[in-house]
């Protein structure tokens, strides 16, 4: 069964400081929901009740959790129906019928089963729930005067005894019909004893649903450099050579921009990104390399992350727009009938590649938007399809993407990939063989993981042979259900008018364009992740 109180596995030094850092903005990534510029509006002004119909959750400011199997009906400020309250530590419940507005830091929507599986099991990490009251109050008094920022299941590795940021796991999944497979590569390597150690961490204001996790090791020559391909395929490449012309849509040459992986990064021209219309959504960019002397295909290197603007679209413009209404939005539209739109985020978002074979460009591949936080390196396999040259283009919508270097491979192939067992341990140390055995496989077992929560992987990797390389890669597949905090409960109701997918693409665009600036210095100037 389902836990369904707030649990934190994080130890007492950490507590507050990842709550009060999440909070203030301070970790933000790929699954970001900001409500900071949510069109606030009492309820009362413009409707007396909203009926929430789908199953929900209130999170409320001392720890506990109601639980509204039928829905709820937002009166003015408060919430009104029949609930169970649970809780700090699960062994109590009690009936409710009416709890303040002013009580609550979240809702979210949830689902009895997963996937579909009328008996899916999804377990939850043990809890340690002595200081999550504390926790919680701390969260709801700076998200009150702050921006809240989250992100998606973020992985770290102990570097010289610092937290490092490795990657984001399954970016921009909102309910159970974007569940995706995400795979990364890790800059690391083992311990003296062998060991690679990783921590996985829900800091976002959300539940995440974890449902397979591997880690794979790539052995390869010294002088080749492994990473996953779009569908999360090794490629071993070698022999880099840069683009001969690397220009974007507006004309700039970029050829210095993204010749080195150096931080210093390619983002939409301000002019193209004002001009944004309807019938001109996305951004490109246009790359020729010689082709090789012998051979069929090259590898396309790319090192890139998202910009916020994914983030804008899904938070403040699917969301924020439409206030409560949101959470029956989620739970009814998104979770059982979220296929059109799930469809449309593959085919419009992420970064479309393609080749010119000669009469037009004819797209091979897509990336998927891996979020903003962690840098992404991926390798592409390309046709060679004329003698002369390779022609390549890169096409998004605009400012979606930061890219930090691409360059051309002249040789790449499949090696051989390792999966690894490894061990999960709880927030103290301790083997966790329920939460083990929930994300062995890609089946309707889940882990479940609130905000705050913790895990700990540790594999024994051994060495690799002195003429070889090891490179590590982390696969996550799942999901999350965000939170709707309480100024977005309080957020007008859309009026039921549903606009298509470009249309809020475009709408996110245009406020894009005005927040772009103010946004990225925030996102700059943020402490380091880790400390």
């Amino acid at each position: 069964m389902v836990r369904l109180a707030l649990v934190l596995l994080l130890g007492r030094s950490r507590v507050l400081r990842v709550f009060l850092s999440a909070a203030l903005g301070l970790v933000a990534g790929a699954c970001i929901w900001v409500f900071h510029s949510v069109r606030v509006e009492a309820i009362g002004s413009n409707a007396d009740s909203l009926a929430i119909q789908t199953p929900v959750k209130a999170h409320l400011r001392n720890g506990s959790t109601v639980l509204y199997r039928t829905g709820v009906l937002l009166a003015r400020d408060t919430l009104r129906g029949p609930g169970v309250r649970y809780g700090l530590r699960l062994s109590d419940s009690t009936a409710v019928s009416v709890v303040a507005l002013d009580s609550v830091v979240a809702m979210e929507s949830f689902r009895r089963a997963t996937n579909g599986a009328p008996t899916a099991i999804v377990s939850t990490l043990a809890t340690a729930a002595g200081l999550v009251a504390a926790a919680v109050a701390a969260f709801v008094i700076v998200c009150s005067t702050s921006d809240c920022f989250g992100n998606c299941p973020t992985v770290y590795a102990d570097s010289a005894g610092t937290w490092a940021l490795q990657a984001e796991g399954f970016s921009y999944t909102l309910g159970a019909t974007f569940e995706t497979r995400d795979v990364d590569r890790l800059g690391i390597r083992p311990d003296r004893d062998g060991r690679i150690r990783l921590e996985v961490r829900n800091e976002a204001l959300e539940t995440e649903y974890v449902n397979h996790l591997e880690l794979l090791e790539v052995r390869h020559a010294l002088e080749e450099t492994a990473l996953p391909d779009p569908d999360g395929a090794a490629l071993a490449v070698r022999d880099l050579v840069p683009a001969t012309t690397i220009a974007d849509a507006a004309g700039r040459d970029l050829r210095l921009l993204l010749a080195l992986p150096d931080g210093a990064a390619f983002r939409t021209d301000a002019q193209t990104l004002a001009g944004a219309s309807p019938a001109h959504l996305d951004d490109a960019i246009y790359l020729v390399a010689p082709a090789p002397a012998s051979g069929d295909s090259v590898a396309l290197v790319v090192r890139l992350r998202n910009s916020l603007l994914a983030s804008l679209l899904y938070s403040e413009v699917m969301l924020g727009d439409r206030g409560a209404r949101s959470l029956d939005w989620i739970g009814r539209e998104l979770d059982s009938g979220g296929v059109t739109l799930a469809r449309w985020q593959e085919q419009r978002m992420g970064m479309r590649i393609a080749v010119w074979d000669g009469r037009g460009y004819r797209e091979i591949a897509r990336l998927r938007d891996s979020g903003p936080h962690a840098w992404n390196d991926v390798a592409v396999l390309i046709p060679v399809v004329q003698r002369d040259s390779v022609r390549v283009r890169l096409s998004f919508p605009a400012d979606n993407w930061r890219i930090d270097r691409v360059v051309f491979a002249m040789r790449a192939r499949r090696p051989v990939v390792r999966t690894l067992a490894f061990e999960l341990l709880d927030a103290q140390g301790r083997d966790d063989s329920s939460a083990l055995a929930s994300v062995r496989l890609a089946d309707q077992r889940y882990l479940r993981t609130s905000p705050g929560e913790r895990f700990t992987v540790v594999a024994e990797v051994g060495a690799a042979a002195a003429e070889l390389a090891q490179t590590f890669l982390i696969a996550t597949q799942g999901y999350y259900q965000p939170w709707i905090g309480r100024d977005g409960l309080r957020a007008a109701h859309d009026t039921g008018a549903v606009e298509s997918p470009d249309a809020d693409l475009l709408k996110a665009l245009r406020t894009w364009g005005t927040v772009r600036e103010a946004r990225e210095r925030a996102f700059a100037t943020r402490p380091s992740p880790g400390k």
